[in-house]
């Protein structure tokens, strides 16, 4: 199920939406202000936690029991 990342037009809002499928996709709505003036925006993501702390803990699991 994706997550879609808007923002409103009219009040400047971001928030998420969960799409279920796309057949079943209405036009959003924004929940701040109520306008249907929505554009997806660009989000960006990340993957295991911060910077730094992925790439020690992976180095260290490599290593075994001493």
């Amino acid at each position: 199920m994706p997550i879609y990342e808007y923002r409103c037009v009219k009040c400047g809002e971001r928030f998420e939406l969960f799409v279920r499928s796309s057949a079943q996709q209405s036009a959003p709505i924004c929940p701040k202000c109520g306008s249907a003036e929505v554009r997806k925006a660009l989000s960006l993501f990340g993957v295991g936690g911060t910077s730094g702390s992925s790439r020690s803990s992976a180095a260290s699991c490599g290593s075994g029991p001493t």
